[in-house]
């Protein structure tokens, strides 16, 4: 079989973790009040979650005679499981947390991060596609001659990666991408640019197969042997502009950890 070059994708690979999502409806603690826009931290009664915040959208009045108020998840936090017993609250300017809601019982909750290699499949958390690319591996080894030996002898020690990707600059306005919905520009300029610490990628570079398939295909239609895929870090980009022709960014990266296996193969391991 004769291999002829493909491309690959480049993925975010968020920390994986469980959070809250949605919206709650839930009732005011009587006498207590609430400001439109006004953030509320998530205080758990059973449970390991930690980190929630929501947010109420109106004012109520703490003479109000209807408690009902809507709370949006503006950060989900982790650690969160089904069944957790929350509340939530607020800590005035005296240092005391005060209620502003029951306990309630939370009934599911959001996986936020690459969960397995069938996230890679969907798209979830692709950020850019792969133009062209260099992988180099490397080994070093340890010398373990003896007193007294005739020939050198040696052990192998740590391997390492790293290579280069030229990535296509491009929006996706056919959806959002990613559990932030941030448009894919965005997060693709954070990784190239971060402003804090680097986030970590995915990168699926392609030999032959596609970055797409369904369970159990083989060949042109599924990523089989001929894919790498592996979590990295991007420690250079140079963007180039040329009026009127397509916006490429160079970068190279750095391989953190091995390679990862490829989905629907015996064995496979998971991300």
């Amino acid at each position: 079989m004769i291999y002829t070059g493909n491309n690959g994708r480049i993925y975010i690979a968020r920390q994986l973790d469980r959070g809250i999502q949605g919206s709650f409806t839930r009732d005011v603690v009587p006498g207590e009040k609430v400001e439109s826009n006004e953030t509320f931290s998530v205080y758990n009664v059973q449970g390991d979650g930690r980190g929630a915040v929501v947010r109420v959208a109106s004012t109520m009045a703490s003479n109000a005679t209807s408690r009902s108020m809507v709370f949006d998840v503006v950060s989900r936090g982790n650690n969160y499981s089904a069944g957790d017993v929350v509340y939530f609250g607020r800590v005035n300017n005296r240092g005391t947390l005060v209620r502003i809601t029951g306990n309630f019982k939370i009934s599911t909750t959001a996986t936020i991060g690459i969960d397995n290699a069938r996230e890679i499949f969907k798209d979830k958390y692709r950020i850019a596609k792969v133009r062209s690319w260099t992988l180099n591996s490397s080994s070093e080894v340890v010398e373990t001659t003896a007193l007294g030996d005739a020939v050198k002898t040696f052990s192998p020690s740590i391997t390492s990666g790293e290579g280069s990707a030229t990535l296509m600059f491009y929006e996706d306005d056919s959806s959002n991408k990613g559990e932030s919905a941030q448009k894919d520009t965005f997060e693709l300029v954070d990784i190239l640019f971060p402003r804090g610490t680097p986030p970590r990628v995915v990168l699926n570079l392609a030999v032959d197969g596609t970055a797409t398939g369904t369970a159990l295909d083989v060949g042109s239609a599924a990523i089989w042997k001929t894919n790498f895929l592996f979590n990295a870090y991007i420690t250079g980009a140079s963007v180039g502009v040329n009026y009127g022709e397509v916006v490429t960014i160079d970068t190279s990266f750095t391989i953190d950890g091995p390679l990862l296996d490829t989905p629907w193969k015996p064995g496979v391991t998971a991300l």
